[in-house]
């Protein structure tokens, strides 16, 4: 049995290197912060308060199932949705790789060769060697687990980006809709108007041609009825607009047959109207489920635990490493102790003492931690702010319905009488024209105001979070490929 005994030398240096590593350790500086900033989130929104939490598919309180058929396709066949998967996949990968961290590596080589010596006639040598390698890091200073934990959280921020991603599809193809069917209805409205005032034109021409109008009624009706015409073509470039959008949201070439056929099919000129009552529920319940909030959070806790990898530098690296190598010769010798080789023990490895490197490097680190909590709490801010502004305008274009619809009704009786007084000569064109162009004012005021509440209510139930956890998400998009 073989007795090892350190050299003086030896323990001078291990002496050193402890007191190294012992003045590492009272120098280690501590994490900028501990968790994420508390903001004061307030009790309830001013505008709208209680109810509880919004639905998780709110697109189902509109009354329109082909609003629904669209969100549903969109969030199930997005390519942006699906590069999301991707990068979630990646995050899984990544974490599956840091938790490798606690487990030896192994590794193998192998190697032949033949050779014929010079002048060495036909004397072959042939020869092979074998190794196997394996080691074992002891993560006595956290390292490792520090370095999981980051992974972790990078997993966290990937799935939660990815739900932020599926809350703005669908409130993106819930406005691409909107739009659509809101052109429709101006359309609508404007091609109405312009057959009412082609007939008075026509009213007007034969007036003229009896000598009972003069020329400026009939330039006076033609030019309100041109003009009316040239509003057409817009309303038609914003359908067209509207259907390329819903097509790439939905995963769809704009020129393919099904989509467009399938708009035509529920053509209704009319603006989905929120009929499910629209609940904001608490502050701070809304930044609990908005995931850009989440993903703020995610992102401090993956700042920290960098930091944390960044300490665990200061001191060494412990490794336990064995060895196995074998030689193969065509000398005819067998296996035995001269053929085989082993070997086995511990390395350190340390970046001291000189460690300002390392030092370094953890300012950077601390200042992109605290970077993240100042990034953090101005998501807080931005998505209060933005909740309570959506909720706001909501109401405010809400409480605006009742007053246009009195409006529309009052013009529709003001265009009545108008050219009932015409017919009668009791007035002249000019008072037709004006009661025109208000009625025609009145119905697209409507229109628009019917499509710029069903907007601010899906910016609303945007700004409130919702599209359920990341499971449930996944959840859906499964059954609804399987359900197509």
């Amino acid at each position: 049995m073989t007795t090892f005994s350190p050299t003086r030398p030896a323990r001078l240096a291990g002496i050193a290197l402890a007191a190294l590593m012992a003045a590492a350790c009272a120098g280690v500086p501590e994490a900028p912060v501990t968790a994420a900033a508390r903001v004061d989130s307030g009790a309830a929104f001013p505008s709208l308060s209680g109810g509880g939490a919004p639905s998780a598919d709110w697109w189902t309180g509109f009354d329109d199932p082909e609003l629904q058929r669209l969100v549903e396709a969109a969030l199930t066949a997005s390519p942006v949705l699906r590069g999301a998967d991707y990068s979630v996949a990646e995050a899984e990968a990544l974490l599956r790789l840091a938790l490798l961290g606690r487990s030896p590596t192994l590794s193998s080589s192998a190697s032949a060769s033949a050779s014929r010596p010079v002048g060495g006639a036909d004397n072959f040598e042939a020869g092979a060697d074998f190794g196997l390698a394996s080691g074992w890091e002891f993560d006595a200073f956290g390292r490792i687990g520090a370095a999981i934990e980051a992974a972790r959280y990078d997993e966290t921020a990937a799935r939660e980006l990815r739900r932020d991603l599926a809350v703005s599809i669908a409130s993106e193809t819930a406005l691409a809709y909107i739009d659509l069917r809101s052109a429709e209805a101006r359309l609508a409205v404007a091609e109405a108007n312009a057959a009412a005032q082609q007939e008075s034109l026509d009213l007007v021409r034969t007036l003229f041609d009896n000598g009972r109008a003069n020329e400026l009624d009939l330039n006076r009706s033609e030019t309100q009825y041109r003009t009316t015409l040239s509003s057409l073509p817009t309303f038609r470039a914003t359908i067209a607009a509207s259907r390329n959008r819903l097509a790439a949201l939905t995963g769809s070439a704009a020129t393919q047959p099904a989509l467009t056929a399938s708009l035509d099919g529920t053509r209704i000129a009319r603006v989905p109207r929120l009929t499910a009552p629209l609940t904001a529920g608490a502050p701070e319940e809304m930044l609990r489920r908005r995931p850009d909030v989440r993903l703020a959070e995610a992102r401090i806790g993956a700042a920290l635990a960098l930091g944390d990898v960044a300490r665990a530098n200061l001191f060494p690296r412990i490794t336990l490493n064995a060895s196995l190598l074998g030689i193969i010769s065509d000398t005819g010798v067998a296996f035995n102790e001269d053929s085989i080789g082993l070997s086995f023990g511990p390395s350190i490895s340390w970046a001291g003492p000189d460690l300002r490197r390392v030092y370094a490097q953890i300012d950077v680190s601390d200042a992109r931690t605290l970077g993240t909590v100042a990034d953090y709490e101005a998501t807080v801010l931005d998505a209060l702010s933005e909740t309570e502004t959506t909720l706001s305008n909501y109401l405010t274009e809400r409480e605006r319905r009742a007053d246009l619809e009195a409006a529309l009704t009052a013009a529709r009786r003001s265009f009545e009488l108008a050219r009932m007084r015409f017919q009668e000569g009791l007035d002249s064109s000019l008072d037709v024209l004006d009661a025109q162009r208000t009625l025609l004012s009145a119905e697209d005021q409507l229109a628009v105001n019917e499509a710029e509440i069903a907007r601010r209510a899906v910016r609303a139930y945007r700004s409130l979070g919702g599209i359920w956890t990341d499971e449930e998400l996944a959840a859906f998009r499964a059954q609804q490929e399987e359900n197509p």
